[in-house]
């Protein structure tokens, strides 16, 4: 009886201890399975959380890389809008078939380049550097420097030069521009282009003297050239604008390339002129003839 009584109570300890570790099996088990829909979980929030970062915050990266390919194809298969703005020169006054070196730069562009043009003249003859800024505050004028892929412009002559048709009355012994005001309108002119167009190159197309050959007007170049150098510097702390100069274009050959008035281009001054600006325009735009690069 005492033997059997023992059997059972051994028999019974083996059945709890069983079941005990029954339990603990079990419970390690629900606890691994706890884990791993903890970290699944986890996982799948961060991964949410990242994709939904990348939406609304994308990586710079990203955005170059697909403005990039937006641009070329733009380039590729777009119009190239060019707003052109400014003075008697970019008006073309002087020149017999119209179009100044403007017009000669959109046929440039489109016949040696295959580039399609949309060409937008606001130039306005006789302009001074506050008439363009101005005509910027015009919802016209604004519209279209929005629009533009290219700016290109010409101002300061007649700041610089005013009543150049009585010239040679003036001493130029003393006479001195008011430098410091031009230069302020100057770069008044490019922050109120770049509040409308952030990005679009302009060029600015640099002063000759056209009186150099004028022996009462000899001193002129000192200031065209101090103008021009003022520009320079302009161009240096700006980005995207450039500076094409046309001094050296006119230099000791005014009688050949000037109008019948002694200050504007002929058809072979503009022509120089055109010249000159589509090498710098081709440079920075990265076109080559018979097509874009």
């Amino acid at each position: 009886m005492k033997i059997a009584f023992q059997n059972c109570v051994w028999y019974n300890y083996g059945q709890s201890m069983r079941a005990k570790r029954g339990f603990d099996m079990r419970s390690k088990v629900v606890k691994v399975i706890l884990l791993i829909t903890i970290a699944s979980f986890c996982l799948f929030a961060y991964g949410f959380v990242s994709g939904v970062n990348d939406v609304l915050n994308p990586k710079a990266s990203n955005l170059i890389k697909k403005t990039d390919v937006v641009a070329k194809e733009k380039k590729k298969t777009g119009t190239l809008q060019i707003v052109s703005l400014g003075d008697s020169l970019t008006r073309g006054v002087g020149d017999k078939e119209g179009i100044g070196y403007i017009g000669r730069m959109k046929e440039d562009l489109q016949k040696g380049y295959k580039q399609k043009v949309a060409l937008t003249n606001l130039a306005v003859s006789g302009a001074k550097m506050p008439d363009l800024l101005k005509q910027i505050e015009s919802s016209g004028a604004q519209y279209s420097i929005k629009q533009a892929d290219v700016i290109v412009l010409t101002i300061g002559g007649n700041d610089l030069f005013p009543g150049w048709e009585s010239l040679g009355k003036i001493d130029l012994e003393t006479y001195r521009p008011d430098t410091e005001t031009f230069q302020n309108e100057a770069k008044k002119i490019i922050e109120e282009i770049r509040k409308l167009n952030t990005d679009s190159p302009i060029f600015w197309l640099g002063l000759y003297n056209p009186f150099e050959d004028v022996e009462d007007l000899k001193g002129s170049s000192n200031i065209v050239v101090d103008w021009n150098a003022s520009l320079e510097k302009l161009a240096i702390n700006n980005k995207n604008v450039y500076i094409t100069p046309t001094f050296d274009l006119f230099q000791n050959r005014g009688k050949d390339l000037l109008y019948s008035d002694h200050f504007h281009p002929n058809e072979v001054g503009y022509t120089y002129m055109a010249e000159r600006l589509v090498q710098n325009v081709v440079s920075k735009l990265k076109l080559e003839q018979g097509g874009v690069k």
